[in-house]
């Protein structure tokens, strides 16, 4: 009776212990293969961003804010890129930044036009934010025609490969 007991703890522990463990990987966000979710976004002078309206044209989505040295450098290095090289990818920049007057400073700084830029100053607390999951790092992306992601994490090597 003893052995008969210690085998049903032991097979329920077993069990217990099993059903507790991840297998999967956790979640950070959107990967290529993945839909897009539509983005809307009041920006610039009235401007609105409705990511929707760009299929059937290939962008490149970049994150960013001015605090943040390497993505901000990432989003000027990827605009200048897609404006020389590849001006029928539409670039669409979001910052995090919560004082609007320094996004728009970082921007004219950064030369970079405004229209393709867009500013969610409610930051780490915007509902974009927390989707995309950017508490770990600023992410950019690389989306086809059809609204799928092609390419995460890009730099200007990638989208030579890429465009």
């Amino acid at each position: 009776m003893k052995y008969l007991n210690f085998c049903l703890v032991a097979i329920a522990s077993l069990f217990l212990m099993s059903s507790s463990i991840q297998t999967e990987k956790p979640s950070t966000g959107y990967y290529p293969g993945e839909q897009i979710p539509n983005i809307v976004l009041d920006g610039w002078e009235g401007r609105r961003l409705d990511l929707s309206e760009y299929k059937g044209r290939k962008v490149v989505l970049s994150f960013w804010a001015a605090y943040d040295a390497q993505s901000r450098a990432s989003n000027v290095s990827l605009y200048n890129y897609l404006k020389a090289v590849a001006p029928d990818v539409v670039f669409v920049s979001i910052s995090f930044d919560e004082n609007r007057t320094v996004f728009e400073r970082t921007a004219l700084l950064d030369r970079i036009d405004l229209h393709a830029q867009f500013c969610d100053e409610t930051g780490a607390n915007s509902a974009i934010y927390k989707e995309f999951r950017l508490k770990n790092g600023f992410r950019n992306y690389l989306i086809d025609e059809n609204g799928v992601i092609l390419e995460i994490d890009l730099s200007v090597e990638k989208l030579k490969r890429l465009i």
